[in-house]
């Protein structure tokens, strides 16, 4: 796995041996290779496997920041922000919909296949303080998790982690997950090696036993069986809203099955989605970036009628308030952010790890300094980073002359460039 370490060490001795006999074009490159591509190389070398690399894609994707929105001023006045609602609802169409005070929604992070059970605590706490929903990740229901979030959502995922009757019959949403922008839709192997007690307690498994994630679902031979799926799960839970969790890619083709199924939402994640670990080649080489996606897939809701029905979740990249914005303003009624909740999450504790460590140590399953992570400070840190973008949301929609953000919308948006006006069908600037 790519890491700190390995930039700082290994790049390092690659960048002495090509300095003795090449010269160095630019400080992040070598004769056209990027540094992280210089070590992933070297790590195929040496292990003769797959590159595995944390977080999201290291190469740059087109992003939002190409997007601008248009200030109110004479024609349109603006709003007073703390005048703007906020509040956002899932599945506004199923019998018990998921109604929160922010549209920003804690992502899909696994205990024990990701992150600690105390970070699970924090996340949780936090979403319960800032009135949103936290994602209970691949691994499934995570007991800890559900006792302090006050809306909680579960993934359905392929291997049935975490997905009893029982448990699933306690979730606030069901996320039928497909796939994710950092890994598509691969099977995932859990080597025995790293199955201790408490990952085998929550996966239901041996301690020190291998198990390889399904690359799909059991009850699927083909994509109209999707439609049973989501009728069972509505039936079973009382009707809270069914969703499908897909990666960026054939979306029409992909929507189509999913609007046959009756699904009350759907969401869509990007190529520069992040995981805490996925092979490099598939996060930099397979998926579309988020800002191709959202619209793609809100204009195909709307072509066929039912976008009303179903709420599209955004996620994959989503850094801060001005992205969450414009995501809701391309189509979006809701947005998951991880690696910004983290990073907010660790903010004030770094101090506590030993000079040059990754604060990713605090939260990561396997990082050695999990122990240090102060939950209650944490979870008020992300709760605090929630409700102040939140408030920023509300600023911009003030701004562009809306009092709810969920009436922003392309109209209020100006592209800066002919590409990001193309791909989104927003407004060119000029």
């Amino acid at each position: 796995m790519i890491g700190e370490a390995l930039i700082q060490g290994l790049i390092e001795k690659l960048l002495e041996r090509m300095r003795e006999v090449e010269t160095i074009k630019g400080p992040q490159n070598v004769h056209g290779y990027s540094l992280l591509r210089l070590a992933a190389i070297a790590e195929r070398a040496k292990h003769g496997k797959p590159v595995m690399e944390p977080y999201g894609s290291s190469r740059e994707f087109m992003g939002l920041d190409d997007l601008v929105f248009l200030p109110a001023m004479i024609d349109t006045f603006p709003v007073d922000p703390f005048k703007v609602r906020t509040k956002a609802v899932i599945g506004a169409k199923a019998a018990r919909p998921l109604e929160l005070e922010t549209p920003i929604m804690i992502s899909a992070m696994a205990y024990g296949l990701s992150v600690t059970e105390a970070t699970k605590i924090a996340v949780a706490k936090a979403s319960a303080r800032a009135g949103t929903a936290t994602n209970s990740g691949d691994a499934g229901f995570c007991e800890a998790e559900r006792r302090y979030a006050r809306k909680y959502i579960v993934q359905f995922n392929r291997a049935r982690y975490g997905n009893s009757e029982d448990e699933l019959r306690r979730a606030d949403a069901i996320e039928i997950r497909f796939g994710q922008g950092a890994l598509a839709g691969l099977p995932e192997v859990i080597e025995g090696d790293d199955m201790d007690e408490d990952i085998a307690r929550q996966l239901g498994v041996r301690p020190g036993q291998s198990v390889t994630r399904p690359i799909r679902h059991k009850e699927m031979s083909s994509p109209s069986d999707l439609k049973a799926v989501v009728e069972r799960l509505r039936s079973l839970t009382g009707g809270v809203p069914i969703g499908a969790k897909i990666a960026a890619g054939r979306i029409e083709a992909d929507l189509a099955h999913v609007v046959d199924a009756g699904c009350d939402f759907i969401t869509v994640d990007g190529a520069q989605g992040g995981t805490a670990g996925s092979p490099e080649v598939i996060i930099n080489n397979v998926g579309l970036p988020i800002i191709y996606a959202i619209p793609r897939v809100n204009r195909y809701l709307v072509e066929r009628g039912v976008r009303a029905n179903i709420s599209l979740i955004a996620c994959g990249g989503l850094k801060d308030a001005g992205d969450f914005m414009k995501a809701l303003a391309l189509g979006a009624d809701a947005v998951y952010s991880a690696q910004s909740v983290l990073t907010a999450m660790v903010y004030g504790q770094a101090e506590k790890l030993p000079p040059g460590t990754s604060p990713a140590e605090l939260y990561l399953y396997w990082g050695k300094h999990g122990d240090k992570l102060d939950i209650e400070l944490a979870a008020k840190s992300i709760a605090n980073f929630v409700k102040a973008s939140t408030q920023e949301m509300a600023m911009i929609a003030g701004a562009v002359g809306k009092n709810d953000l969920n009436l922003v919308n392309m109209d209020d948006l100006a592209a800066l460039t002919e590409h990001a006006a193309v791909v989104t069908g927003v407004q060119r600037a000029w």
